[in-house]
């Protein structure tokens, strides 16, 4: 990766004798939250933050930045940066990196710049591995857990005869009548060497389970057509080398892979090829093709057959020398054409027969480091920590929400969480209590608007024996108590009554409880969660819910947005719900585009809960297989969606369309949605951006200026 991309900004500082107003005044200009301090000698002394200039302001905006300057150990000015700089950002959660030379200021890395050159670099191995992927000689099928096709390459097109187009995306079934993709995935054992035919072809099949952390996440399939070649390899078997990851896929290959240029000048190999092979990767890449065989290292090359032919060329080798003379080895070489249709490389495939035995232990270890790579990006690009399989993230206000959960889970704080009836309330909170330290005690739920008062208490904090008619001899413990080194979840807090709401703000500020009619004080080690789709703010000041209870409630507050304001989750939401019922119900259900177009258009009150009870009744009441707008209930087959287009009329020049696209696309918002908050949350940015956008088009709105301020706490919650 050439390192041009990553460049320091080096004008933009602030001077130890600068005030105040004049710091502040140079990061309005900026788009980070932070700037470098540095001395008349440009020494780097430290930071000033955006946050706590502004805080500050208010006592003397000319007095010096010196009190509020920083501590933030700059990295130096060396090869290593970019790793330095990452592990920077995310310790001290600054938009910048400064750099310094011999203590001397050299400029800041921005985190935007971080982390698309760490992008770039993932891009770059990504192409270069789909390549060697495009160009193996062997068919490839990969399924996931539902069994939805997810990769398909060139020579699984050659082999079966159906394009990637139409291949990507859809069930197994339609390739495979028998099946035998799922049958892996549901028997969660490997097949090696299974003979079938398909599409008038003869052939040999390895079929593996992908597994991840544990779990079953599909299954993959790797082929040859051995229809002219099946007496001579009986006992031939197709190797599976599929990794989720492409960064990958070359060494982790169980085929040997040897790439050299139009002259046979040998110019990468992997391990593999090394071990089949018996030669040293060393060795190899100072030799041409026509050499390794002229100093008998064995006895014919594909890779010479295909540069001659410039054709796809196979052929059973025998090694002559070193530790694997005497073994038979296949070798498949494949050219590669440039643009011009000139051969440019050619990729061989070598395949030792005997070593098939040890294909699962080395495709498992190839999936746990592609894995670890894909942990350690995703870890950089959202900072979670887990994947949730339970729950469709893709919104930014949802990934915040699993951000917010991930972090809270850590501790014991108080969480309440809020949001429409049907958001989803109750699978945050398991979510939280799964990723805790509590995870291996109870979590209880408690729905406190649906428990009569009278019995409510004595479910909450148990009874003594005898202490009203009915009670058991023995007594029986509260849910606090059978709570005790978990969790408990308060469902509908705002429906709990006044007077239980004391006894609760006891049991929170004193950590212990006593049963309904005892004496012996119990203590409580159970955290809290709670949830409500009623605003607790607007019932304190009607005085139904108390006012201290609701602060020691309101610690942490997760707000759930509806559905309808998270349209990017709805398309996922909808394969993910169908595909639970599908396995509930046993069935193979799946939606027509206009079905899916009709759904995501409809803004679903009863958020999740409407959008699950009401695929569960198309699933169950349709017939087909395929679900149509005409299983559609009736109020969803008439609404529909008309939206206005924005359009550019005539050729100008590109910067002056996008300009009048985005004025467009801004009035349009403002029309719709009535502040600036709104309308940056409905175009997916920030509301500093918004504000700042209308002041460039110079476009009129009722609450721009209301808002300024709110654009820039956004920088200080940064």
């Amino acid at each position: 990766m050439d390192k041009q991309f990553l460049e320091l900004v080096s004008h933009l500082y602030v001077l130890e004798n600068q005030t105040i107003q004049q710091a502040i005044e140079l990061l309005d200009n900026t788009h980070v939250n932070a700037l470098p301090v540095i001395s008349e000698e440009k020494k780097y002394i430290g930071v000033v933050t955006l946050k706590s200039l502004i805080y500050n302001r208010c006592i003397d905006q000319n007095q010096s930045i010196l009190t509020y300057i920083k501590r933030y150990k700059p990295i130096r000015l060396k090869d290593d940066m970019l790793k330095k700089a990452a592990a920077t950002i995310k310790k001290y959660h600054y938009d910048i990196v400064p750099v310094v030379k011999n203590n001397l200021y050299q400029g800041f890395l921005s985190k935007e710049d971080i982390y698309h050159f760490a992008y770039l670099h993932f891009m770059e191995k990504s192409n270069e591995y789909s390549q060697v992927i495009d160009s193996s000689y062997n068919g490839i099928v990969a399924i996931n857990a539902e069994g939805i096709i997810f990769v398909y390459n060139p020579a699984a097109e050659r082999i079966l005869g159906y394009k990637k187009e139409e291949m990507l995306g859809k069930h197994v079934s339609c390739l495979d009548p028998a099946n035998g993709l799922l049958e892996t995935l549901k028997s969660r054992k490997t097949s090696v060497g299974t003979k079938t035919t398909l599409n008038g072809f003869t052939i040999l099949t390895n079929r593996t389970p992908l597994i991840y952390k544990g779990e079953y996440v599909g299954a993959v399939g790797v082929f040859q057509d051995v229809s002219d070649l099946e007496k001579a390899s009986h006992e031939l078997n197709i190797y599976k080398s599929l990794s989720q990851e492409l960064n990958t896929i070359l060494e982790s290959s169980y085929d040997g892979l040897y790439i050299c240029d139009q002259n046979g000048r040998v110019i990468r190999v992997n391990t593999a090829w090394e071990k089949i092979c018996g030669i040293k990767r060393e060795f190899a890449l100072s030799k041409t093709a026509k050499e390794l065989v002229d100093e008998g290292w064995y006895d014919k090359s594909a890779a010479l057959m295909t540069i001659k032919t410039k054709k796809v060329f196979s052929t059973m080798l025998e090694i002559k020398s070193g530790p694997k003379k005497g073994q038979i080895i296949m070798a498949t070489g494949t050219p590669i054409f440039d643009e011009n249709g000139e051969l440019i490389q050619v990729v061989v495939n070598v395949r030792d027969i005997t070593d098939l035995e040890n294909l699962k232990v080395r495709l498992l270890e190839t999936m746990e480091l592609s894995k670890r790579y894909e942990s350690e990006l995703e870890e950089i690009r959202l900072q979670l920590h887990k994947k949730s399989d339970d729950i469709v993230v893709r919104s930014p206000a949802m990934q915040s929400v699993m951000e917010l959960a991930v972090r809270v889970s850590k501790v014991d704080s108080t969480v309440m969480i809020t949001g429409e009836s049907g958001v989803g309330k109750d699978v945050i909170a398991k979510k939280i209590h799964m990723l805790s330290n509590r995870r291996d005690n109870s979590l209880i739920k408690i729905n406190c608007g649906a428990i009569p008062e009278n019995l409510l208490e004595s479910e909450l904090f148990g009874y003594e024996g005898g202490a009203f008619t009915g009670a058991k001899k023995e007594g029986k413990p509260g849910m606090f108590e059978l709570a005790s080194g978990g969790t408990l979840f308060l469902d509908e807090i705002g429906d709990m009554p006044l007077g239980l709401q004391v006894k609760l703000l006891k049991v929170l500020q004193e950590k212990e409880m006593i049963r309904v009619g005892g004496t012996k004080t119990i203590k409580v080690d159970a955290r809290i969660i709670t949830a409500t789709n009623r605003d607790l703010e607007e019932m304190v000041k009607e005085g139904t819910f108390r006012k201290d209870l609701f602060y020691r409630l309101n610690v942490v507050n997760i707000k759930i947005p509806p559905l309808r304001n998270r349209k990017e989750d709805m398309e996922h939401l909808l394969g993910f719900v169908l595909n639970n019922l599908n396995k509930r119900y046993q069935s193979n259900k799946y939606l027509s585009q206009p079905v899916i177009e009709r759904l995501l258009q409809y803004d679903w009150p009863g958020n999740i809960r409407e959008l699950e009870n009401m695929l569960e009744r198309l699933v169950i009441l349709s017939d087909d297989q395929l679900i149509q707008l005409k299983h559609l209930p009736g109020f969803l087959i008439e609404s529909g969606v008309v939206t206005d287009n924005i359009t550019i009329k005539g050729i100008i020049p590109l910067k002056e369309a996008v300009e009048e696209l985005e004025s467009q696309l801004l009035k349009e918002a403002l029309k719709k949605y009535k502040t600036t908050r709104q309308v940056a949350k409905s175009l997916g940015v920030n509301q500093s951006t918004i504000v700042r956008k209308l002041h460039q088009y110079q476009i009129n709105r009722d609450d721009a200026e209301e808002h300024d301020l709110d654009a820039y706490g956004h920088l200080i919650k940064i």
